[in-house]
């Protein structure tokens, strides 16, 4: 499929400040990529090959996202560590109504505080994607983890 340099560019724009955002650990920064009704989901492959709904984490809406970086800042006691993310070039497979269907795949590198990186997780990002506007929004982010076992609590976005 072609798409037009502008479409390719905010969709490239979205998905590498997304995982910098991420990086930097500028949540309310990462949230600001998603739309007010948009829906993120964490599942392993091997439930979204089986079509099986459970995840490890499903936010139907920002405002979930919202409460999950609130708790992550005040609640939750996790590693300290320092993510990475490494990414590939994003496909763009179809284009409808202003909202790019889009694939691309990722690795999370994890440096804890003494400085030991170790591979965290793979997978690929299924997006949807809202084009339409002056920056590109997500309306949907399913995160397909290569495998259910991810070697540390799952804390921060992926």
């Amino acid at each position: 499929m072609t798409v037009d340099l502008e479409t390719k560019s905010r969709v490239d724009c979205l998905l590498t400040d997304s995982a910098m955002f991420i990086d930097r650990d500028e949540l309310s920064a990462w949230l600001d990529c998603f739309e007010d009704d948009s829906r993120y989901v964490v599942i392993p492959r091997e439930n979204r090959a089986r079509d099986y709904p459970v995840a490890l984490i499903h936010c139907d809406n920002k405002a979930r996202l919202h409460d999950r970086v609130t708790c992550l800042r005040h609640a939750n006691k996790f590693n300290p560590h320092f993510d990475r993310h490494i990414l590939s070039t994003a496909r763009i497979l179809s284009l409808e109504d202003g909202v790019a269907a889009v694939e691309s795949n990722f690795m999370i590198v994890q440096t804890t505080k003494t400085g030991e990186s170790k591979l965290f997780c793979a997978g690929c990002y299924e997006d949807r994607i809202n084009v339409t506007s002056p920056r590109a929004r997500f309306r949907e982010r399913i995160v397909v983890l290569d495998t259910f076992s991810i070697p540390t609590l799952l804390a921060t976005p992926i």
